[in-house]
């Protein structure tokens, strides 16, 4: 209990670090992250003063990380918007420290002392890249955007009422430069949430758009890879915990669903069979045959793909198992005939002079049921009866 904590800014307040907490949490924890920027940094040592900020961190009361790159919304021209991560140019942690003391102390010597003595007892923190395509990715989560964005919608104005139903989704529509556009739309009335506002708020009233809200789904998304990345607790604001909250929740839930949909398909799909895993591990699946199974799962991955989360595996493999296709429609004889003829007649206007049509009547005899499945398409079962299932029966 009370092992580790990391600290980061404070949100919309110009102190940007409660100094108050963070020395209550040195009492009770037993190392405290603290997150800091120029602004942060400016508040620690408008505080402390620069010889009892290099005490605390020299004696290991205080784990100063210094922000080389923060996350931020873009808002283009047509209420476009984006994500990205954005730092200062040729600018390391070492720059930072300079600037922030100088907001202090206008002495470039005693800056660049500052800078070459914090350098060598903090350390930098970066977001990595793949931060932005795990946010991306949630814009697609339609089921995680329709929780969050009643929280946001209430954090900034409680009396306003949203849809019984609401919609929303997010896509990428254009592109500004080197950084792409996303368009959010959603089912509010954008203009009835603004003048409720005005009318309650007044002066403090700002116009409403949904950079604040991609913001809010970002910072919270750092947030937890910065909990994960220090094994730490996380002080953060209020909003980003509730969002923290709905996004593990989703997480949650959606393997907590998976499951049960696998679950489901190996009681009802594959009744009497070995689990793939169970049958390789028991020595009745070789390496080979499972590497020839996998290569030949590639289709029916691709087809799990695009069964939507909010939907039952088993209901949708049975809708596709049961399509009627244009093969059902037609006899098949008559199917294999038409075709078939067809092929020989158009090679023999091309010239080949009654040899198109023999070779479209040997094809036909040589493949009986070739045109027949060209004509069907592919099925999810094909790959389960045909592939699957011959090799993980229990005997």
């Amino acid at each position: 209990m009370f092992q580790k904590i990391c600290i980061k800014s404070k949100e919309r307040d110009n102190q940007k670090i409660d100094i108050s907490f963070l020395v209550d949490s040195m009492l009770f924890y037993g190392k405290i992250v603290v997150l800091a920027h120029k602004e942060e940094l400016i508040t620690l040592l408008n505080y402390f003063g620069e010889e009892f900020l290099k005490e605390l961190i020299i004696s290991g009361r205080l784990d100063l990380r210094i922000r080389e790159n923060i996350l931020g919304s873009m808002l283009f021209p047509d209420d476009k918007y984006n994500i990205d991560l954005f730092s200062g140019k040729d600018k390391s942690y070492s720059a930072i420290l300079y600037e922030a003391h100088r907001e202090v102390i206008r002495n470039s010597v005693k800056n660049q002392k500052f800078s070459d003595d914090l350098s060598k007892i903090t350390q930098p923190f970066v977001y990595t890249g793949d931060i932005t395509e795990q946010i991306r990715a949630d814009f697609e989560n339609v089921n995680l955007l329709k929780k969050l964005l009643p929280i946001y919608i209430h954090s900034r104005l409680p009396e306003f009422q949203l849809p019984n139903e609401l919609q929303i989704e997010i896509t990428k529509d254009s592109s500004f430069g080197p950084f792409d556009a996303y368009s959010l739309n959603s089912n509010i009335d954008i203009a009835d949430f603004n003048s409720l506002s005005k009318q309650l708020k007044g002066e403090n009233h700002f116009d409403f758009n949904y950079s604040g809200f991609l913001l809010a789904l970002s910072e919270s998304k750092g947030d937890i890879f910065i909990a994960s990345h220090f094994e730490s607790e996380l002080v953060t604001t209020k909003l980003y915990s509730a969002f923290i909250g709905q996004q593990l929740e989703d997480l949650i839930q959606r393997r907590l669903k998976s499951q049960e949909n696998l679950n489901l398909f190996d009681e009802y799909v594959l009744a009497d069979c070995h689990t793939i895993g169970d049958a390789f591990v028991n020595g009745l699946v070789s390496k080979k045959d499972l590497l020839d199974l996998l290569e030949k799962a590639d289709k029916f991955r691709d087809w799990l793909l695009k069964v939507p989360d909010d939907k039952n595996l088993i209901g949708e493999y049975h809708k596709e198992v049961t399509r009627e296709t244009f093969a059902d429609k037609l006899p098949t004889k008559a199917t294999r005939f038409v075709i078939f003829e067809g092929i020989g007649v158009a090679l023999d206007l091309a010239g080949a002079g009654g040899i198109g049509t023999a070779i479209a009547t040997g094809l036909s005899a040589v493949d009986n049921f070739f045109l027949d499945k060209l004509i069907a398409g592919w099925k999810p079962n094909q790959f389960i009866d045909n592939n699957l299932k011959p090799m993980i029966k229990k005997q």
